[in-house]
């Protein structure tokens, strides 16, 4: 059984998604960097690379994440306050512990691909 399955399938994946972005494009801290961004186009992407991380055999067919991602000047602080957002809609759905962990761990290595390097703090 995959991770995909683990989680609940599509309905669940797909779900938590949903919440997340939602999240992420109201946050008082993030929310700026998807000024102007189609909601329903990350929600589609977001969830492409969550299936496809958790085993679900789901094609990315995004951009490619780095080069994408380093025109907005994402610093540490802010893509942490991204995976804060989703690890809290994960737990919100109960996903089994391992399962978060492969989902949590996929978008920790991430970080120097979409950061510029820099940190929040002074």
């Amino acid at each position: 059984m995959t991770a995909f399955e683990r989680a609940g399938g599509e309905p669940v994946v797909r779900g938590i998604v949903v919440r997340f972005v939602d999240r992420a494009f109201d946050d008082v801290i993030i929310g700026f960097l998807f000024a102007g961004k189609d909601r329903e186009r990350v929600k589609l992407h977001e969830y492409e690379h969550a299936a496809a991380v958790l085993g679900a055999g789901v094609a990315y067919t995004g951009r490619p994440i780095a080069p994408l991602h380093r025109t907005f000047r994402i610093n540490a602080g802010q893509f942490r306050r991204r995976l804060a957002l989703l690890r809290q809609e994960i737990e919100r759905a109960g996903l089994p512990a391992e399962v978060s962990e492969q989902w949590l761990a996929a978008q920790r290595a991430m970080e120097a691909l979409i950061t510029d390097g820099t940190d929040c703090t002074g």
